[in-house]
């Protein structure tokens, strides 16, 4: 049987009687040492942020028509009232079947609700917003970043 001691304590062996039941020998440690926590990367230069241009390609042109109408290339990591911006933006626009409303800059990169918003397929539109978290998790808020379509 074995128990855990607080840090700093050595290993031991003790013998434990409970009641009725007997003794048993029990070997007391300390506790793993818990995993160790990543911290996010905050890189110097803007981070490039990778997509298929054959497996998204209705948000690539929705990003290409949004920086021509003047939205920026560059984008800034800023998670917190992310749920927040996308809500007040998509509020008065109209859900389609079978279509999501797409972002750009999409509401983790931006820090007001100001975004161009155009219907994409629902599922490239998720499948896009799942890689983009995936991509952009490693890194801390105020990051750097753009798309870049291979």
């Amino acid at each position: 049987m074995k128990a855990w001691l607080p840090l700093g304590l050595k290993a031991t062996s003790i013998l434990l009687c409970v009641g009725m039941a007997g003794c048993a020998d029990v070997t007391v440690s300390e506790p793993p040492a818990p995993a160790p926590t990543r911290a996010c990367v905050k890189p110097a230069e803007v981070a490039k942020i990778t997509f298929s241009r054959t497996k998204y390609p209705h948000i690539r042109a929705h990003y290409a028509a949004a920086v021509r109408a003047g939205y920026p290339r560059v984008l800034t990591l800023n998670r917190e009232g992310a749920d927040r911006r996308r809500s007040l933006r998509l509020a008065d626009v109209a859900t389609r079947p079978g279509y999501d409303r797409d972002e750009y800059p999409p509401a983790v990169a931006r820090g007001t609700v100001r975004a161009d918003v155009a219907y994409v397929p629902s599922s490239e539109n998720r499948s896009h917003g799942s890689t983009l978290g995936l991509k952009l998790r490693r890194y801390c808020d105020g990051t750097r970043f753009r798309y870049v379509f291979y």
